[in-house]
């Protein structure tokens, strides 16, 4: 309210699975990865080793390569290949060469994960609120708890965000959006105009750029109309919110655009003006695709 004193807020509460029950018919409780996986970074570190029974099997995710002061172990990349390396154990000097791949099973047939309690709760909150607005005439700007509109740039000269470049910015790309949009992120990160991952569209907006997978749900604007569309497939959400909202979008059956900041590049790959209080260290919901929070998604395994 202090950044933005001219918004009208109203406090909604969140639904909490331990204190009611949220029902099967609109949350699932078991969702697959296969959407996900066409946008989605699963790629992993797998032995390379042919000949052997263990070639080709899953070493670790990418990104969870040792680090070089690693006690344990040494990992080397082939100076020829970003895609190769070798391993060697320093304890026992055991040493074995490892490739990077895009593990399929996530997309071929998809792997079903349990939704984390967090996540069913949070998709439920926002399932709700949809309710609400499917009921009101004018969009809904939606805003969860963590949200903060006070946060620095993606382009460091530029200094701090804050309710003035807010307000601006969100003035813009109202004003360059389409007439028919549904969907404005204001805080978003994933695959946009600029930077498509299967898109080929060309995006020449200052503020404003089509979505075609972007995830959080932490700062949106949604129309009455997009609203009434969301529930009417939402028999159960059959995905995490975010992945939900954003394979809709990804389909062109949601109108749905990312709002940018002035240093937004096009390598910028999560932006927007308003973020997320502390996004890698938020333990409020554990990520049971694992997500940027490093959360196991073995455990939440079927």
């Amino acid at each position: 309210q202090k950044e933005t004193p001219w918004l009208e807020y109203q406090r909604f509460s969140a639904s909490d699975g331990k204190s009611m029950v949220i029902p099967e018919e609109e949350i699932c409780t078991v969702w697959n990865t296969r959407r996900k996986a066409n946008y989605g970074d699963y790629d992993e570190w797998v032995f390379d080793t042919p000949g052997a029974e263990r070639d080709g099997t899953p070493w670790r995710w990418k990104g969870e390569e040792p680090a070089s002061d690693d006690k344990e172990w040494s990992f080397v990349m082939d100076e020829n290949n970003c895609d190769a390396a070798l391993v060697t154990n320093k304890v026992t000097k055991d040493t074995f060469r490892v490739k990077k791949v895009f593990a399929e099973r996530y997309r071929t047939p998809g792997r079903d994960q349990r939704m984390s309690g967090g996540e069913r709760g949070c998709a439920h909150s926002h399932r709700r609120l949809w309710e609400v607005v499917a009921q009101r005439s004018e969009p809904t700007m939606v805003l969860e708890d963590d949200v903060q509109f006070r946060f620095e740039a993606s382009e460091p000269k530029l200094g701090w965000n804050d309710g003035r470049v807010f307000t601006d910015r969100l003035t813009l790309a109202l004003r360059e959006a389409p007439r028919d949009w549904e969907v404005l992120y204001l805080g978003w990160s994933g695959w946009r105009g600029g930077n498509y991952c299967i898109l080929e569209e060309k995006c020449h907006a200052k503020a404003v750029r089509k979505a075609e997978y972007v995830w959080t749900t932490v700062a949106y604007i949604i129309t009455p109309e997009a609203a009434r569309k969301l529930l009417a497939i939402a028999r159960p959400m059959d995905q995490p919110v975010d992945e939900f909202m954003a394979w809709e979008a990804s389909q062109g059956r949601l109108k749905s655009f990312v709002v940018t900041s002035e240093g937004d590049g096009d390598d910028v790959w999560a932006g927007g003006i308003a973020a997320q209080n502390d996004f890698i260290g938020d333990s409020d919901i554990q990520k049971s695709d694992g997500g940027m929070q490093g959360d196991s998604c073995d455990s939440f395994a079927v």
